[in-house]
C-alpha cells in the first residue's frame, strides 16, 4: 500500500503558488526490541493534511510544505505474555489505555 495525497493549489501569483494537501499514509515500524517496557504494533494508518508554497526561482522549483499526520489506531501492544513474570514491566504496559501517533512534518523539496 502507498501512501495517497491530493494537492489543491491556489492561482500562481508572481513566481509563487500557495496549496493544500490531504491524503492517507500507511506506516510500518521495522524496529523490533524485545526487552521494551513499551512495545507498539508493526503497523499504522495516518490521515495528512497540509500546506505549502511552490516557488518558481530560475533554475528550480522550491516547495516548503508543512503535513500534519494523525494515526488512526491504538499502537500499544496490551497483550504481553513475554513479560508475564516481570510485574514492573507488566503495570508500566497495563496502565497505558491507548497510545496513538501524532506527526508534524516539515519537508523540502526540489524539482
Amino acid at each position: 500500500m502507498l501512501p495517497f495525497d491530493l494537492k489543491f493549489s491556489g492561482l500562481r501569483y508572481r513566481n509563487s503558488r500557495p496549496y493544500i494537501t490531504a491524503g492517507v499514509m500507511p506506516t510500518f515500524n521495522v524496529t523490533k526490541q524485545n526487552n521494551d517496557y513499551l512495545r507498539t504494533k508493526t503497523s499504522d494508518f495516518f490521515l495528512t493534511c497540509g500546506f505549502g508554497c511552490d516557488f518558481y526561482l530560475p533554475y528550480f522549483k522550491f516547495n516548503p510544505e508543512i503535513k500534519f499526520c494523525f494515526g488512526l489506531g491504538d499502537n500499544l501492544l496490551h497483550d504481553r505474555p513475554d513479560i508475564a513474570e516481570e510485574p514492573e514491566k507488566l503495570i508500566i504496559t497495563q496502565s497505558l489505555k491507548k497510545a496513538v501517533s501524532r506527526m508534524v512534518v516539515l519537508t523540502f523539496y526540489f524539482e
